[in-house]
């Protein structure tokens, strides 16, 4: 698409800009509006009449005069409001070329699809406009089909999938247009801020995908001419790969071009593909004679396997009916995941030989189908980045792997892709799939191991699967037994206090394996007596389990609560800490570089003694401690007398260097509190008990206000269940 004159008095837009959600202050952006009027004024200032462009937006207070200045007749960018536009105004546009721009919330539905969200929008209630469908509309009858000879359209949103429970209060986005395509002719031109399951980036309030597309437009329209939007794109790309050279930008615009009657492309962000080498020449010659025997087993195979796999690739077929196998296999070798898809699509009734999945790998690197890569893509989407960590974590525990991506759900499926052993072996990744859902057990780890079952079924493998299906079941009894997964738990967030009085904000959780319910927020300042009060209801109306674990989240510094103590008045004066376990929690100075020790180190929580406690005497200082710590790797935890005054910088190198487990003692002497400490830890007993084994010396306590009991604290840091993820939607 070269840069021509062009009579931009014969262009139209639609621009959209959400800012405003009904689903209050957390929905709401700062920065879609002036990504609006920005495409608006480029617009115009190359000679679009205003009267041309339909502005549709849902600004904040703040940026509602901005949107009133621009274009006094626009319109709100609701659901109704959209659906008229789209499906009625455009029907008579008399136009050579249009626009189309949008930028607000995107999310990823149930089932893939992308969704745009209408401001209606709130947290049970998810509304919004299919992109995908969007992109079919623009090819009816809804525009002229004698006009309109090129569409551009530019999408700055979105297209993460929310967490689970998020997730399945998504609606299914609304479809404009049930209609087959007619008008294939038409040029289509489709630029996206970011991949499927990414999230597009705000800088500054501005998208940064729109702010670099605009640099690029404006300069490759100097003159009033018409973009070559083949080298813009080629512009937005480079930035995009220098950002992430030198930032570490992890968002990767992509781009879909349509041209005359052909199917159209998706154009990923990075190099072409490399030629191939003199390996790889072999293994193609040798797939596509694999090929083509299996296309000659039956007359007519070649077309019907061209049809089903036009759903799946994204670059044009063969031109020749029927076509060779060569002319196959090179039009899998253009997609990714394209040679192990068509050999599926063509052995799906036969055994496959093993030196040709060989090939595949050889040529690709790869063995999923395209559809198990994208099911296992959303999946690992689905599980949020919590559950992507512990899924790593099975696989580093499994075959010794570091560094995996899990906060990218692409980039894990492809790391966990690579492991691939024989070809007449499991692949591994199956297994480190099912020894998650065999631990994790939730809803998505079911739908896990049905994927992976319905892999190996395609591979020959479901008897090897059921043998490491069994054994993964054995490993997750073994580790629920060792007490590694409390069944119930409640978290307690206090925030530091503010001003005088310790008064401080808090919220309150109570978690079941992954399932998740929020008890409380309060947003107001309260103090320690009200806190307690708070608790004591929202515990009383909770079904009592005196092994339920009570976790407290607090910063560094409030670390020495006596929370524990906190005194309950119905139905029985008692305290906190002697009808739960409960402990002390702390996520400061847990950096990510630390992050696979702490982990590694609470593995060690499920099989070690308490003897395996580390005693850190009450002389060190904060370096002194850091280098003990970090001497000791596979230590689980910690033991310390040092003194009150002293404890704060104990505390910090301790959750510096990734020590999940300590015990210390509240106020007696260091030569008193390490006797009183070991009566606690008593002969060798598992670790895992030691929450409950507090519980009963603390319920010991309370007839005797100077028992040690009631002085002993623990931080039991467990790195796999973390606070419940906040909803974040500060991108688009």
């Amino acid at each position: 698409m070269t840069a021509v004159e062009h009579d931009w008095r014969r262009t139209h837009a639609v621009i959209v800009a959400v800012e405003q959600y009904s689903g209050g202050d957390g929905w709401t952006l700062d920065g879609p509006v002036n990504d609006a009027l920005a495409m608006r004024t480029w617009l115009t200032g190359l000679g679009v009449p205003p009267e041309n462009i339909r502005l549709l937006a849902s600004p904040t207070e703040g940026n509602k005069a901005a949107v009133e200045a621009a274009d006094r007749d626009y319109r709100p960018a609701d659901g109704p409001t959209i659906r008229q536009v789209f499906m009625e105004e455009l029907r008579s546009l008399d136009a050579d070329r249009l626009w189309i721009y949008w930028a607000g919330h995107g999310v990823q539905a149930p089932g893939g699809s992308w969704s745009l969200l209408y401001p209606e929008t709130r947290d049970r209630d998810m509304r919004g406009l299919d992109a995908l469908n969007l992109m079919t509309l623009l090819r009816t009858e809804h525009l002229p089909k004698w006009g309109v000879d090129r569409v551009t359209v530019v999408i700055d949103a979105c297209w993460q999938a929310l967490p689970l429970r998020t997730h399945l209060m998504i609606a299914e986005p609304e479809k404009l247009t049930k209609r087959p395509v007619i008008n294939n002719a038409r040029e289509i031109y489709w630029m996206r801020a970011c991949q499927p399951g990414a999230v597009s980036k705000n800088q500054q309030g501005a998208g940064l995908f729109t702010s670099v597309l605009l640099r690029q437009l404006e300069a490759a329209s100097a003159g009033g001419v018409a973009p070559d939007l083949d080298r813009v794109w080629q512009g937005v790309r480079g930035e995009f790969e220098r950002l992430g050279r030198e930032e570490g930008l992890r968002q990767f615009p992509t781009v879909h071009i349509s041209r005359g009657d052909r199917n159209g492309e998706d154009i990923p962000l990075g190099p072409p593909p490399s030629p191939l080498d003199e390996q790889q020449r072999r293994e193609r010659a040798k797939l596509i004679h694999a090929i083509g025997a299996l296309l000659g087993e039956r007359p007519g195979r070649a077309g019907e396997v061209v049809v089903g796999l036009c759903e799946q690739f994204t670059t044009d077929p063969p031109a020749t009916t029927p076509p060779s196998a060569e002319e196959l296999v090179d039009w899998a070798l253009e997609n990714p995941h394209g040679t192990v898809t068509l050999l599926a699509e063509l052995s799906a009734r036969a055994p496959v030989r093993t030196e040709i999945r060989k090939a595949c790998h050889v040529l690709q690197n790869q063995w999923l189908t395209r559809a198990e890569y994208a099911q296992l893509a959303g999946l690992l989407e689905r599980l949020g980045q919590r559950g992507r960590s512990d899924l790593a974590e099975e696989a580093r525990s499994l075959f010794g792997l570091v560094d995996l991506p899990f906060h990218d759900p692409a980039g894990l499926a492809d790391a966990l892709e690579e492991l691939l052993p024989r070809p007449d072996q499991l692949p591994q990744l199956l297994r480190v799939v099912e020894r998650f859902a065999a631990v994790d057990d939730g809803p998505v780890a079911a739908d896990l191991r049905a994927w992976s079952l319905r892999c190996a079924e395609r591979l020959g493998l479901t008897g090897q699967l059921m043998e490491r299906r069994g054994e993964a079941t054995e490993y997750a009894e073994a580790v629920k037994a060792a007490g590694l997964a409390q069944d119930q738990r409640i978290q307690i967030r206090l925030h530091p206090s503010n001003g005088p009085g310790q008064r401080r904000r808090y919220e309150v959780w109570t978690r079941r394996g992954e399932d998740v319910h929020a008890l409380a927020k309060v947003d107001t300042p309260a103090s320690l007596d009200e806190i307690q009060g708070g608790l004591e209801a929202l515990l009383t109306a909770q079904t009592y389990a005196p092994d339920t674990l009570v976790e407290f989240f607090v910063s560094a510094t409030d670390l020495e609560l006596a929370v524990h103590q906190w005194q309950f008045a119905r139905p029985v004066k008692r305290h906190l800490g002697t009808d739960y376990p409960v402990v002390m929690r702390c996520t400061e100075f847990r950096e990510p570089q630390r992050h696979d020790l702490w982990k590694r180190r609470w593995n060690r929580v499920g099989t070690a003694g308490t003897q395996e406690l580390r005693w850190l005497p009450g002389h060190m200082d904060c370096g002194e401690v850091y280098r003990v710590v970090q001497q000791s790797m596979d230590t689980p935890g910690a033991l310390t007398t040092t003194p009150s005054r002293a404890r704060a910088d104990l505390f910090n190198a301790c959750l510096f260097g990734g020590v999940p487990v300590l015990i210390w003692h509240g106020e007696a002497e260091p030569s008193i509190a390490e006797d009183e400490i070991r009566e606690l830890l008593g002969t060798e007993r598992p670790l895992r008990s030691l929450p409950q084994r507090l519980r009963e010396l603390r319920s010991d306590s309370d007839p005797y206000k100077s028992h040690h009991g009631r002085h002993m604290a623990l931080l039991w840091d467990d790195p796999h269940r973390p606070l419940p993820d906040q909803l974040d939607l500060s991108a688009p």
